[in-house]
């Protein structure tokens, strides 16, 4: 790490200023930090860059929010005058403790967490289908995800004792069991209505610690039947209602069928499209209270994983199919996955010379709305000089766009003009991360860095972080096609894997990374559909927003990619 610093803004409340960066301060004199990795980054800047070869020079930075925000590290700072309703700190090794509020997993490992998770399971008649185990007997759908509970609440009531379950099901009716130590109660309002579903829910919300609730949870779990039809919506909407009255909580919803009952119908072309903004709602809902939304599949069902998963990629949950003797284990992986912090935002700040790559405008700072995040996720961003050169994200048409055009909407040609990075030895980028700890405080982390600039391409090309690039390459690739726009994502990933090749001979540790990369984003790539590499019409897949996907697998697939880390 060159030339670095970070400093701990605390708010004393839910006022803010806005903290402005400041091209040439950051440029004086820094102290240098032992911190935790803050930012990556794969290459020095070059200002010397060609467009067909900008792999080689063009950077994606790496945040890792577990070592941001769960992981104390020692720095140095320097003083600055503190601003009004603001707590700035200065942290050592020696007291960085008493200055950074805890995070929300640091609560749960101290056993001090009183978040909420709630199983919202489907019981339709559909769940009773069976699957053999390898001993030969059968075992159904629900069995299995009765067996994924009783396992995960005696985890819970030994590893986190104050945590609260709660227990939402879902068939023609949805009933709310609560942490069953009352009589379940049987939605009667309209299942059409959300908040109307939302309203009557809210009543019910007296749960007790799973340490003291084990018992009679894991009793109402046993006398579960499926029957009736998939009212998922409204279950879901009444899991969410308890969920966002604690922040941190998270929601475990699994299902085998096509939500067929109530608002959030998947079922035909007119109710997908008045379904959109229901789940739009949920999952903005989720996001803004700081809770996380997870979505089981059951395998061999048919759920329209496009429109469900957005819940989950936006929330920091995870999106997966899952055969039913193995729910046990996927729920655990869930469990493992706390959440740090909520409310996130991410903002990267480059000099004015450079330019973040596919943002919808030419612009040198980006601010990415993560909301609640967990230790296993990564963001990347990317970015470039700005010549005017050729963006490396092909247009729909098969052409390519240039920063220019993108700034004065429309074709400018190739036009170099003078750069504030030409002939500068040194460039800044600050990362300001800012969240909700589990006190309810508001925490700005400012990382900054000043990174060497180089005009030689082999100096630049062994500096760089393949991991980084890799992990950067599958997930834009992701989102290209969550996108529908199909034919980019091929076009972004044969570049992005050519720039990669050239360091696949380098070591067995690389030759194995890369072969990892590839395995990843064909196995994506072979999911979705592209005019020019398959005979898919491209009009047939679009037919299903938000996500342009026509199978579970492939939706499944894109939202993988999403999250994927090489690290």
């Amino acid at each position: 790490m060159e030339h670095a610093s970070e400093f701990v803004y605390v708010y004393d409340h839910s006022d803010s200023e806005e903290i402005e960066f400041d091209d040439d301060e950051t440029e004086e004199e820094l102290s240098s930090t032992t911190a935790a990795v803050s930012i990556r980054d794969s290459s020095p800047a070059s200002s010397n860059q060609s467009p067909r070869r900008r792999k080689s020079f063009l950077s994606s930075v790496r945040s890792s929010f577990k070592s941001l925000i769960g992981l104390r590290s020692a720095r140095k700072s320097r003083d600055r005058d503190s601003e009004p309703g603001l707590n700035k700190s200065r942290s050592s090794p020696s007291n960085e403790s008493k200055k950074l509020p805890p995070t929300m997993k640091e609560n749960a490992v101290l056993g001090f967490d009183e978040s909420v998770l709630v199983f919202c399971v489907d019981v339709s008649s559909s769940m009773c289908s069976t699957v053999q185990e390898p001993d030969g007997t059968y075992v159904s759908r629900l069995e299995g995800v009765k067996m994924a509970i009783d396992q995960q609440l005696t985890r819970l009531s030994r590893e986190y004792p104050r945590r609260r379950v709660c227990l939402v099901t879902f068939e023609s009716n949805v009933q709310v069991l609560g942490d069953c130590s009352t009589t379940p109660t049987t939605l009667s309002c309209n299942y059409e209505d959300a908040e109307a579903v939302m309203h009557e829910t809210s009543k019910l919300n007296c749960l007790h610690p799973v340490s003291e609730a084990v018992n009679t949870i894991r009793e109402a779990v046993r006398h579960l039947h499926p029957q009736g039809s998939t009212a998922l919506g409204p279950g879901l909407a009444a899991a969410l209602s308890i969920a966002i009255q604690t922040r941190g909580s998270q929601v475990i919803m699994c299902t085998d069928g096509l939500a067929n009952l109530g608002v959030g119908s998947l079922e035909g072309k007119d109710q997908i499209r008045a379904a959109e903004p229901f789940y739009a709602d949920m999952k903005n809902l989720a996001k803004r209270n700081g809770v996380s939304i997870s979505v089981i599949a059951i395998e061999g069902s048919y759920c329209r994983l496009g429109q469900l998963g957005v819940l989950a990629d936006a929330t920091g949950g995870k999106v997966n199919i899952v055969d039913p003797l193995q729910l046990r284990d996927e729920f655990g992986n869930i469990l493992d996955n706390l959440i740090l912090a909520t409310n996130v935002h991410a903002t990267m700040y480059l000099n004015p010379g450079l330019y973040v790559r596919h943002e919808s405008t030419v612009t040198n700072i980006v601010t990415r709305d993560i909301g609640a995040v967990t230790a296993i996720q990564e963001i990347t961003f990317e970015y470039g000089v700005d010549r005017g050169q050729t963006d490396d994200v092909a247009l729909s048409d098969g052409g390519y766009e240039s920063a220019n055009e993108k700034r004065e909407g429309g074709k400018s040609g190739k036009t170099k003009t003078q750069n504030p990075v030409d002939g500068r030895e040194w460039l800044p980028f600050q990362f300001q991360l800012c969240y909700l700890a589990a006190d309810g405080s508001k925490v700005m982390r400012v990382f900054t860095q000043r990174r060497h600039v180089t005009r030689d391409r082999t100096q630049a090309e062994e500096s760089v972080d393949i991991r980084v690039v890799a992990t950067h390459a599958v997930q834009h690739t992701g989102r290209l096609a969550e996108q529908g726009r199909y034919s980019s994502s091929h076009l972004y990933n044969m570049g992005m894997s050519k720039s990669l090749e050239k360091w696949k001979h380098d070591c067995p540790a690389k030759h194995q990374l890369v072969c990892s990369y590839q395995s990843r984003s064909q196995g994506l790539l072979r999911s979705i559909p592209s005019s020019k590499y398959s005979s898919t019409s491209l009009s047939s897949w679009a037919e299903c927003p938000p996500l342009a996907i026509g199978s579970d697998a492939a939706a499944n697939a894109v939202y993988d990619a999403k999250r994927v880390s090489f690290y």
